[in-house]
């Protein structure tokens, strides 16, 4: 299964909590050596697989040695098309009906803490709207594994930073859920601590 089919799974899949879950994604690591000769021949290219761990709702990346769990499917694997379109205020998706502001319209460089994360998105007024943080499963949700390094689709979301971004969700009172765009992982942060952020509108 691939890593957005198995974060997508119900809730209430039994799965071991205490397990990790091999997907059938990878991709290529940061140590990288495309080649030794004079053309660019005979490099080695390790991979890393992407893994889900249930308990905290993760997406990491691990070497393709470790020996974790996997799951399986014998369903038929249907990727959604996604069919984004621009629009002044930014992106729309007409699947979840959420709108994304543009990188342009706030300073995309500037970094925040949980709290004030979700106090600039939703003291905003632009074009008329209210604005929040995107759930995890909304900033999750317009993660593309076609491109890397931001891994997202730039056309639609322009050239987001190759970091965690804050989302809504919280794993307890210190720490909250972020989205990587350097790979697409999913992680958590202390709440303190200074990460991007990206506002949506419905």
């Amino acid at each position: 299964m691939s890593i957005s089919e198995i974060y997508l799974l119900p809730k209430t899949t039994p799965f071991n909590l205490t397990y990790s879950y091999w997907s059938s994604d990878q991709t290529a690591a940061d140590n990288t050596e495309i080649g030794t000769g004079s053309q660019g021949d005979g490099g080695i290219i390790p991979m890393l697989g992407y893994s889900f761990f249930p308990k905290e709702r993760n997406i990491t990346l691990s070497p393709g040695w470790k020996r974790i769990s996997a799951a399986c499917s014998n369903e038929v694997k249907n990727k959604r098309v996604q069919e984004y379109s621009l629009i002044p205020e930014g992106t729309r998706d007409p699947f979840s009906g959420i709108i994304w502001l543009s990188l342009d319209a706030i300073d995309k460089r500037l970094k925040y803490t949980h709290d004030d994360a979700k106090e600039m998105c939703e003291n905003l007024t632009l074009y008329g709207r209210s604005w929040r943080l995107p759930t995890v499963e909304e900033l999750y949700g317009i993660v593309d594994y076609a491109f890397t390094r931001p891994s997202v689709d730039m056309k639609f979301f322009g050239v987001m930073m190759q970091r965690y971004y804050w989302t809504s969700d919280s794993l307890n009172d210190k720490e909250a859920y972020v989205v990587g765009f350097k790979l697409g992982g999913i992680a958590t942060a202390p709440k303190s601590e200074a990460v991007y952020a990206r506002c949506v509108s419905e």
